[in-house]
């Protein structure tokens, strides 16, 4: 890499990392979302389902945690999810102040098909990388992450 000075004045925006992870994320999201508007539901919705399936989180605080957004996001989230009948909320039996969130019947039948979906699409940007380079992809990006604050041991599991 180049340092110091010099590399203030060779920065440019292709030889940006964030420019080229940004593009990718995006390309990535917006062909995906063409699956999800099939059946009427957004990135961020298809996020919360995915991890309620996964069980990676029951509460709205803990779901809001694991997909990195917000509490006023996710109650927005789950309002809309609940009105369309795939996810309802339960108080917990010991405390009642407590939310818990679960798939309803039709969230669940939903998340199955959702998930094809995800995976054919990985499939399509992952299916050219070698598996050794892939993992070490996913490894390097996880540095990344926790280079940058965000703890993702309980964000990835083994693929």
């Amino acid at each position: 890499m180049v340092s110091g000075k010099q590399a203030d004045k060779e920065f440019h925006l292709h030889n940006s990392f964030t420019y080229w992870i940004s593009r990718l994320a995006s390309l990535m999201q917006e062909h995906f979302n063409e699956s999800l508007q099939q059946h009427d539901v957004t990135w961020p919705q298809w996020m919360v389902l995915n991890v309620l399936y996964h069980r990676l989180a029951t509460t709205p605080a803990q779901v809001a945690a694991n997909i990195g957004i917000d509490r006023s996001a996710i109650t927005r989230l789950v309002d809309r999810l609940e009105k369309k009948g795939l996810v309802q909320r339960q108080h917990d039996g010991l405390d009642r102040r407590s939310i818990r969130l679960l798939l309803t019947e039709r969230g669940s039948r939903l998340i199955h098909t959702l998930n094809d979906s995800a995976n054919a699409h990985q499939r399509r940007f992952l299916e050219h990388l070698p598996s050794t380079e892939y993992r070490g992809l996913k490894g390097n990006i996880q540095k990344m992450l926790r280079a940058g604050g965000l703890d993702t041991t309980t964000l990835w599991r083994r693929i």
